[in-house]
């Protein structure tokens, strides 16, 4: 696989994870703005700038549960 393939393998897994949310559930960013989950998955799919760094970070959150860190 290339960077690219694995880039689209981590957005579709982080979009699945999303999508087990209620569409309409808000979450607390920056301890003053708030985005539906809605919101997010759109980011995700359009592929902003903001959709991709929730794609990076939900990975290192995915990486660190699974190495018990």
């Amino acid at each position: 696989m290339n960077k690219e393939e694995i880039e689209e393998e981590q957005r579709k897994l982080v979009l699945a994870r999303f999508k087990t949310l209620n569409p309409e559930s808000k979450i607390l960013l920056g301890g003053s703005k708030e985005i539906t989950v809605k919101e997010i998955i759109k980011d995700i799919e359009n592929g902003s700038d903001f959709g991709k760094k929730v794609v990076q970070v939900q990975m290192k959150m995915i990486q660190v549960l699974s190495t018990g860190v």
